[in-house]
């Protein structure tokens, strides 16, 4: 079901919802409104004909002096009026209502045609439910001196003035509805063609195009679809990047040492005596080594660009190091390098990954003890500068690197002046990949002490156990 679908059925559900409760109070209101007000009628009709009946009893006392013959025939024309009267229906609901008068003792006075014999309650002035002949009655009583006079009218009136309001409004919802529903599948429609544009404009693209979406004419909930998109492309360009750089780096470094493979294979494929013919085949070899650890190198820079998170977790940086330290022994003692560890820190503990900090200490032992002179020292050292800080350094008494040249140093194949040392100029730039993403820095000086030789330190956070 697409989501203009399901946002019109929902909608209309939620709308609907609300009006039955919102019709379910109106008909509370409506009945609590009807009850108030035909009672106040009852009550009102019950008071009218009490001031008539007092009328009528005051205007007779005035009369006594007055002949019997002619009050007797005031009293036949009067009783006539009143039997006509209640015989005369002129509306549908008259045969409803009712009243009744009665005299102290029971006797009855007046009575409408239609009206049943009201019991008396013991209140002056009361409302109560009669039933009689299948209708329900709702009458009001009320007593006044000698009088009785209570009026009533059935139910049947009160009911169909409550169906007629609850019709007439929930026929007009009801026609409504329709008009609603496409109201509401026109609105929808409208709010998601921004969606479609942008769909349209992502479908349009070609693999190259990753330039970010225009985001400042669409609605905020699609913008953040938009953003993630953004983010998305920015990542895959990085990436194409990435690929692009890592080809073209490799193919420009692999061609020289390539190059030189194949001309001393040439050379001892020339060769007259075995002398000759040996010492080819050892540049051959050196070549050889020199072109895989540049390839190790392109690969690990290559696996730094693509990582952009790294798992991490507690990494213990004393058997890290001591681990390098043995790792490059013999190449240290090939060349009479002093390679010691120093450790004064506590702690030792940071939260890293082990296989990228490996990689990045590792390439600072590498270089150090590559570009320091045979007999020369190189010490790796761990100390604690706060509670909370844990410093690695490695230092060594090689060339080092002058201060100007320092900046340019992690520029990838940069080598600086010392081009005779073999190397591939990237150690450390992944150093630089890694720093960044352990949040720290790399920092260059010269030893401390004084002296030639370069010290590269960097500061990690401890983890606490």
């Amino acid at each position: 079901m697409s989501i203009r679908r399901r946002l019109l059925f929902l909608l209309l559900s939620v709308i609907c919802g609300v009006w039955g409760i919102v019709t379910w109070r109106v008909f509370i209101d409506t009945q609590h409104e009807v009850e108030e007000l035909f009672d106040a009628n009852l009550a009102q009709s019950a008071r009218v004909l009490l001031g008539l009946v007092k009328h009528e009893m005051e205007e007779e006392e005035k009369d006594e002096d007055e002949d019997d013959e002619e009050e007797d025939e005031e009293e036949d024309e009067d009783e006539d009026e009143i039997e006509l009267d209640e015989h005369l229906f002129g509306h549908k609901y008259e045969h409803k209502l009712a009243f009744l008068i009665r005299a102290s003792d029971g006797e009855i006075l007046v009575r409408s045609a239609t009206a049943p014999l009201f019991p008396l309650p013991g209140r002056s002035a009361s409302l109560s439910d009669y039933q009689e002949d299948g209708h329900l009655w709702r009458v009001f009583t009320l007593k006044s001196g000698q009088f009785f006079v209570q009026t009533g009218e059935r139910y049947e009136i009160r009911d169909e003035l409550i169906t007629e309001i609850m019709s007439s409004t929930l026929s007009v919802l009801l026609m409504a509805l329709p008009i609603l529903a496409l109201l509401i599948w026109i609105s929808v429609g409208r709010s998601f063609r921004p969606l479609q544009q942008v769909a349209t404009d992502i479908a349009a693209r070609t693999p190259e195009q990753l330039q970010p979406l225009e985001l400042t004419k669409i609605p905020l909930e699609i913008k953040v679809l938009g953003t993630a998109l953004n983010s998305l492309f920015s990542r895959l360009e990085r990436a194409f990047e990435n690929e692009r750089r890592f080809t073209a780096d490799a193919a420009h470094e692999l061609r020289t040492p390539l190059a030189g493979l194949k001309t001393q294979a040439q050379v001892a494929q020339r060769a007259i005596d075995s002398q000759q013919r040996q010492q080819a085949l050892q540049q051959i070899l050196i070549g050889v080594d020199r072109a895989t650890h540049l390839v190790v190198q392109l690969l690990a820079l290559a696996r730094m660009d693509a990582t952009q998170t790294l798992h991490k977790h507690r990494v213990d940086m004393y058997e890290l190091v001591s681990q390098i330290i043995i790792d490059f022994t013999p190449q240290a003692l090939d060349k009479a390098i002093d390679l010691g560890l120093e450790k004064t820190a506590t702690g030792c503990t940071t939260q890293g990954n082990q296989d990228a900090l490996y990689l990045m200490v590792r390439n600072f032992v590498d270089n150090a003890i590559r570009y320091t002179p045979a007999g020369g020292q190189v010490t790796v050292s761990l100390e604690n500068l706060q509670a909370s800080r844990l410093r690695l350094s490695v230092s060594d008494s090689g060339f080092g690197i002058p201060p100007e040249q320092r900046v340019r140093i992690f520029e990838r194949f940069y080598r600086g002046e010392n081009q005779n040392i073999p190397g591939s100029g990237l150690g450390l730039s992944i150093a630089q990949q890694v720093a960044q993403l352990h949040h720290v820095e790399i920092q260059l000086d010269d030893v401390p002490g004084g002296g030639s030789g370069l010290c590269v330190r960097v500061d990690f956070p401890i983890q606490s156990a």
